[in-house]
């Protein structure tokens, strides 16, 4: 889960961003999974990884010649996993544009499909009933809606599983960084590229309320 104030990632079952404090907000329960539901999905879940513990941050150096050091240090250390930050934000994506089939939908489609399978059967058989539509319409809506549920929870499922496997990467290596001072969120080196600007410019003038001194 992100944190909706500052972005930071915040690990299951915590109930506040370790960060800058703001409450994680409470999961909910997705309408396919308790109106429908998938054994697939659930197998795909159940075979994810624990998300890798990070290691405990370093001090921040006070002073500021060394705070740059070590910024343009970690830079480079973490510009050799700076493609998967990227692959890290593009599955993001995906899961935040991911979209619940829609039963308007397939009612509505159900209906089409029915009507025109209606009507080519009573151009053989014309003593069938509008009950009969009716009945079909049902069945139709029912089964693909079903099926939609459930591919969509199993794509879901995945793509959890894979942003999952590029965290941990990310985090191994982040457990191997020496003298780390950064939380695991600003790692990015567009982001340490900023830092360093900000320090270099003088408008950040303090990180994790400890103070640069020149």
């Amino acid at each position: 889960m992100i944190c909706k104030k500052c972005g930071c990632i915040i690990e299951e079952g915590v109930k506040e961003c370790t960060f800058c404090g703001e409450p994680a907000e409470a999961g909910q329960e997705d309408v396919m999974t308790r109106f429908v539901g998938d054994d697939g999905a659930r197998q795909i879940l159940e075979s994810m990884p624990q998300l890798i513990a990070l290691q405990r941050l370093e001090d921040v150096p006070p002073e500021k010649e060394r705070m740059l050091s070590e910024l343009h240090r970690l830079q480079a250390y973490f510009a050799h996993i700076r493609g998967k930050y990227a692959t890290l934000g593009d599955l993001w994506l995906m899961r935040s544009q991911s979209a619940e089939p829609q039963l308007s939908n397939y009612t509505i489609g159900g209906g089409v499909a029915t009507l025109f399978f209606y009507l080519i059967l009573t151009g053989f058989f014309p003593s069938v009933p509008w009950t009969f539509f009716f009945v079909v319409w049902l069945g139709v809506t029912s089964v693909s809606y079903v099926q939609a549920g459930k591919a969509h929870e199993r794509r879901k499922a995945k793509l959890e599983v894979d942003i999952r496997g590029i965290e941990n990467e990310m985090r191994a290596f982040y457990n191997q960084a020496e003298h780390c001072f950064l939380p695991f969120d600003y790692t990015d080196p567009k982001i340490i590229r900023e830092l360093i600007d900000g320090v270099q410019s003088g408008t950040v003038t303090s990180f994790r309320e400890v103070n640069l001194q020149g």
